[in-house]
């Protein structure tokens, strides 16, 4: 014995399917055949990572310029605004600043004025008898603007 869906109830279905092809199949071309001009590229932000060895402590700091004469808005997916890590040779993590942190889950928007510059520091604790070349890694922890820079140095 077979069931089926009475009639009337596939009626409202096959209109909404229908209805949702329509609204998802591309707009034809204007009849004149131009083409809309793509979207403006996002600003792009100027950024450096300055690394400082003092004693036993290595101070990193991450700067983001807005090189614009126009403010832009930057989004962060989460309270988190930036990311330092420093690696070894092998590429094997041996800190992150934000791996033993919590941030809100809450997307936020940050304006960066004209020509301002945002200032991110944070220090790292080398391990005893830690030494050679390392690579710092420092991150934007934007969704709207990609910006991560890496530079190595050595500890004695």
């Amino acid at each position: 014995m077979s069931h089926s869906v009475p009639r009337p109830r596939m009626l409202p279905l096959l209109a909404g399917l229908v209805l949702l092809a329509a609204c998802a199949a591309p707009l034809p071309p204007p009849p004149d055949g131009t083409v809309p001009p793509p979207a403006p590229p996002r600003p792009s932000l100027v950024s450096s990572l300055a690394i400082q060895t003092a004693g036993d402590t290595v101070l990193l700091t991450l700067r983001i310029t807005n090189p614009y004469e126009a403010p832009v808005q930057v989004t962060f997916p989460t309270g988190q605004a930036y990311d330092f890590a420093v690696r070894d040779g092998g590429g094997r993590e041996l800190w992150r600043w934000s791996a033993s942190r919590g941030f809100t889950q809450a997307v936020q928007t940050r304006t960066l004025a004209p020509g301002a510059t945002w200032e991110f520091a944070e220090r790292w604790t080398p391990p005893a008898g830690l030494g050679g070349e390392l690579t710092a890694v420092a991150r934007l922890a934007s969704s709207s603007h990609a910006v991560e820079q890496t530079s190595t140095f050595r500890l004695p």
